[in-house]
């Protein structure tokens, strides 16, 4: 996305310490399992305020660091917190770092859901394309994130199945595919697919991941 170094160094710091103000959130309202009441939910919100303020108070790092914290729940239509500001109103790390803190939210295990695989994270932030989340990170940021991660079990739209085997730089949608079954049947040899030079291949559905013992 053409950031410099330097401004990479900042927008890099402002993500580390984006949630930092969750240490003065009580610890029973970020952990309860069920639906908050609007009170608690209250309180989360407090939390980018209360990033803001820590960080300001750091004189040797930058304000926009703590702009990080304060604009990460921003949305493009004024739906987000703690300010309700909407479009250019946001820093463009805001804008980032919303994104990338959408998608770890989403596809991390929480004690009130299971994680969702990475496609379908990214899907939850193309249904907020223009509304909540700026089109042109997201197209980077799926650039940049392997989609499908490596031993995940796919079918394809020909009805082959076998794991995602490796990636192809930049295209972390069109991965190396591993088949091994073919017509309902496992095969005897196992041979690699790449997606990325057969485009009428599809993946048509992630199969169930069974749970470790």
């Amino acid at each position: 996305m053409n950031i410099n170094n330097k401004n990479l160094e900042i927008l890099g710091l402002g993500a580390i310490l984006h949630d930092v103000g969750k240490t003065l959130v009580p610890l029973e309202v970020l952990r309860k399992p069920g639906k908050l009441t609007e009170k608690e939910f209250e309180q989360i919100q407090k939390h980018a305020d209360y990033g803001f303020h820590l960080i300001k108070n750091v004189h040797t790092v930058s304000l926009l660091v703590a702009n990080c914290a304060y604009q990460h729940h921003e949305r493009l239509d004024g739906s987000g917190y703690p300010r309700g500001i909407k479009g250019d109103e946001i820093h463009y790390f805001g804008k980032i770092i919303a994104v990338a803190d959408v998608f770890d939210a989403v596809t991390s295990n929480r004690v009130y859901r299971k994680a969702m695989l990475p496609h379908q994270g990214l899907e939850v932030l193309y249904a907020g394309v223009g509304k909540k989340f700026d089109y042109t990170i997201i197209e980077a940021f799926r650039r940049a994130v392997a989609i499908y991660p490596n031993g995940l079990s796919v079918e394809l739209n020909d009805g082959r199945k076998g794991v995602v085997s490796s990636q192809n730089e930049g295209i972390g949608d069109r991965p190396m595919i591993r088949i091994l079954e073919e017509d309902g049947e496992q095969i005897k040899e196992p041979y690699e697919v790449d997606l990325n030079k057969n485009l009428h291949l599809l993946i048509m559905k992630c199969l169930d991941i069974q749970e470790p013992a």
